[in-house]
């Protein structure tokens, strides 16, 4: 395993790199990457004939036999299948993916480079950039997004062995580490990710390698070794800024063997400089030199950043608790969040309301999703449980270890990081962009001496598996991938039963999922076919992703709201689409009068659901006569 998670770290690593280094050189295209790639694959090739043997390791199947006779490792294959099945049958729907990141790489390989889009979307420039450098070889070569859900599936695979590596480096119990090495990968968070693009997995996959190879070179005392460590601590914070406060456990684990990097101190120095740009520095350093701002948002327009600690702290303890405590189906779920909100106290949700605005956005749903999905309701009472047994003194006769539980150093630090972020963040999506934070912060509880009491309880064991279970039905009903004909069979019911709310609902949510990949696409069908470029004018959480199909050839041009609320558009732009709501709320011209005044013609308008909250919203394609 060692071998495969390096070749990984330095793949991810090398992919960055060549990224940043395409942007600069302006080849930032098919025939750029069809070249870095195979220089990537002559040094790979290099690499592994001088430092490992036997590699791809010889598969020992008696002992893979073994191992899969037991209960969790065949849960966990059987969610990995799933996993893949969904991945491979399903176009990717997560939306921040198809809204921001996406597009932004369509608009770097369409100019050849990076460069600062001018757009009302924001997020398309100052998000840090490490998954999209990651994907970028396959959207640019293959001009599909069919693949990039192996970019998860695959480091889905490597987690157990991750959590079993840190876990015992940390003084785990050997098999208490080995019961939650196939547990926590089952969280609903992680499980519902691994299938999509969503970027929170990743970080928590990095952040654990970091981990691995920043405890393991404590041993080993390899250069190597820390090379690795502060790789795959660069690329954490490199996939998300919210990441940062991870950097405090990955020192941590680290620390003690920092001495060793003089063994080799030109590789070192060179290692560093290939960390820096694979990092989240080159984003900080551009959102510095463009808006003033290290986060690219100095006036706090997505309202993500909190100035009230306390009101942090109380609205992300409370959507924390909701979604780790999901259950896998949630028939009730509007009536339950309204509930939840009723039973705040009014000082509450003053405070929330004033301070923490983006609390409200959010919502329980009958289905983890990934957009919202943490730990999960089995995960989470695992943990509660074992906490309430050590209250109880459970475990503690006999223990040796006393209040080792308390007393590890990577643990304590990942719940300093953790409390950092719930300070500082405000967004509604808090629980999900923790998914790198739980792996470490876990490991406090699984110290605990009542965990080894515990294991040897049938009673235990058996809710362990039920836990373990419970992650089928996210994996088998998701809305963005379901393994059931989902979308036909909900909206039988839904025809059958037309006045139930919940089965309208429930055919709405299937078939908004099943659109959301190329939700404009009844748009996109009014194009002729040789239209190569189209303006585009929409809210700051609008997709636009759909008009740059096929991929490679078309292009979307952000149409640009002045001062005096007027609309330019390019010369070369003929056709635009435009979202009614957005261009009501830009200009103060209505729509028909300024196309009367421009020559322009609506050629179709038609409603479109991309968000559940929103309903249908209007959309409209326009085409301009040019003279």
């Amino acid at each position: 395993m060692p071998a495969a998670i390096a070749i990984w770290i330095w793949c991810c690593a090398y992919l960055n790199f060549a990224g940043w280094t395409l942007a600069a050189l302006h080849e930032l295209n098919p025939t750029g990457y069809a070249i870095a790639l195979l220089i990537g694959f002559a040094a790979l090739f290099v690499w592994r004939k001088k430092t490992i043997e036997n590699f791809p390791p010889r598969v020992l199947w008696p002992k893979l036999r073994r191992r899969f006779r037991r209960p969790f490792p065949v849960i966990f294959l059987l969610a990995a299948v799933l996993i893949f099945l969904g991945g491979a049958l399903y176009a990717p729907s997560n939306y921040d993916a198809l809204t921001y990141r996406l597009p932004r790489m369509l608009n770097w390989l369409a100019a050849g480079q990076w460069f600062w889009i001018p757009t009302i979307n924001d997020r398309l420039n100052y998000s840090t950039t490490a998954w999209e450098w990651i994907a970028m070889p396959l959207l640019a070569l293959l001009r599909s997004d069919r693949s990039l859900f192996l970019i998860n599936a695959l480091g889905f695979l490597l987690m157990p062995g991750l959590l079993f590596s840190v876990f015992r480096q940390v003084g785990v119990a050997r098999k208490v580490a080995w019961t939650w090495m196939w547990l926590l990968p089952l969280a609903y968070g992680y499980a519902t990710q691994a299938g999509s693009i969503g970027n929170d997995f990743t970080g928590a996959l990095f952040c654990l390698m970091s981990v691995h190879f920043g405890l393991r070179a404590r041993r080993s005392g390899r250069a190597s070794d820390l090379w690795l460590a502060g790789l795959a601590a660069a690329l954490m914070t490199g996939v998300k800024l919210s990441n940062l406060p991870l950097l405090l456990p990955c020192l941590v684990a680290v620390w003690p063997a920092l001495g060793h990097l003089r063994k080799n101190l030109a590789g070192s120095a060179i290692v560093a400089g290939i960390a820096v740009l694979v990092s989240a520095a080159p984003t900080v350093v551009l959102n510095q030199a463009h808006t003033g701002c290290w986060n690219g948002d100095p006036q706090n327009l997505a309202g993500i950043q909190v100035k009230s600690p306390g009101a942090a702290l109380l609205g992300n303890g409370l959507l924390l608790l909701q979604q780790s405590l999901m259950p896998p189906v949630l028939p009730a779920a509007q009536k339950a969040s309204q509930r939840l909100d009723q039973q705040l106290p009014d000082s509450w949700r003053h405070t929330l309301k004033e301070k923490f605005p983006r609390y409200y956005l959010t919502h329980l749903n009958e289905l983890p999703q990934e957009e919202a999905a943490a730990l999960g309701l089995g995960v989470t009472l695992l943990l509660l449980t074992a906490i309430g047994a050590a209250v109880c003194g459970l475990g503690r006769a006999g223990s040796n270890r006393g209040m080792m539980a308390v007393m590890s150093p990577v643990g304590l630090a990942a719940w300093v990081s953790a409390l950092f972020f719930m300070l500082k963040m405000g967004s509604e999506a808090d629980a999900r962009l923790m998914l790198p934070y739980y792996p470490l912060a876990v490991i406090p509880i699984l110290l605990l001496p009542a965990q080894n009491h515990l294991s040897r309880s049938r009673g235990w064991r058996i809710l362990i598996v039920l836990a373990a279970l419970s992650v089928l039905p996210a994996v088998v009903l998701s809305p963005a991938r379901p393994l059931w004909p989902g979308r036909s069979i909900s909206e039988w019911l839904a025809r059958q039963h037309p006045d139930n709310p919940a089965l309208r609902r429930l055919a709405t949510v299937y078939s908004a999922y099943a659109r959301r990949n190329d939700a404009l696409a009844p748009l996109r069908a009014g194009l002729p076919g040789g239209v190569l470029k189209i303006g585009f004018l929409a809210g700051s959480n609008d997709m636009d992703y759909s008009l740059w199909r096929p991929f490679g050839l078309r292009q979307v041009e952000y149409l640009q709201i002045g001062a005096d609320q007027s609309i330019h558009v390019p010369d070369d732009v003929e056709w635009i689409v435009v979202k009614r709501a957005a261009w009501q709320e830009a200009s103060n011209v209505p729509l028909e009068t300024w196309a009367a005044q421009y020559h322009a013609r609506i050629i179709l308008s038609v409603p479109v659901l991309t968000i559940m909250a929103r309903g249908e919203e209007t959309w409209c394609l326009l085409h301009i006569e040019k003279n």
